[in-house]
C-alpha cells in the first residue's frame, strides 16, 4: 500500500539545490499523469531546527523512493504545508483534516 514520505534537505542554502532537481524530477512525471492523479509535492520549512521538509503523496511514491524520503504519516495543517509542484487537492484526497484546515 502507498503511504506519503517525507524528506529532510537542511536548511536554505544546503535545500536549494537538492529542491530544484527534485522538483525537476516530479514535474517530468507530473507532465505525463492524467488529471486527478493525486501527484504532489509540498513543503514545509520547520524554522525551529532550521530544516525544510518536503512531503510526497501516495501518488508520487516513485520520486521519494527515488530519493531516498521515509515514510510518514499523511502531513497536518501543523506541518506547515506549501504546494511546491503537483496537484493541491491530492491534501484533499489523501488527507481530509488538512484540506478542512485550509
Amino acid at each position: 500500500m502507498s503511504s506519503w514520505h517525507k524528506l529532510a534537505l537542511g536548511n536554505d542554502d544546503q535545500a536549494f539545490e537538492p529542491t530544484l532537481r527534485i522538483q525537476q524530477m516530479f514535474m517530468s512525471k507530473f507532465l505525463m499523469c492524467r488529471p486527478g492523479s493525486g501527484r504532489a509535492l509540498f513543503s514545509c520549512y520547520d524554522k525551529e531546527n532550521d530544516n525544510l521538509w518536503l512531503y510526497f503523496s501516495p501518488a508520487a511514491e516513485d520520486i521519494a523512493v527515488r530519493v531516498y524520503a521515509e515514510p510518514c504519516d499523511p502531513p497536518t495543517a501543523l506541518d506547515c504545508i506549501g504546494l511546491l509542484a503537483g496537484e493541491g487537492d491530492a491534501l484533499g484526497i489523501e488527507a481530509p483534516e488538512l484540506a478542512k484546515a485550509a
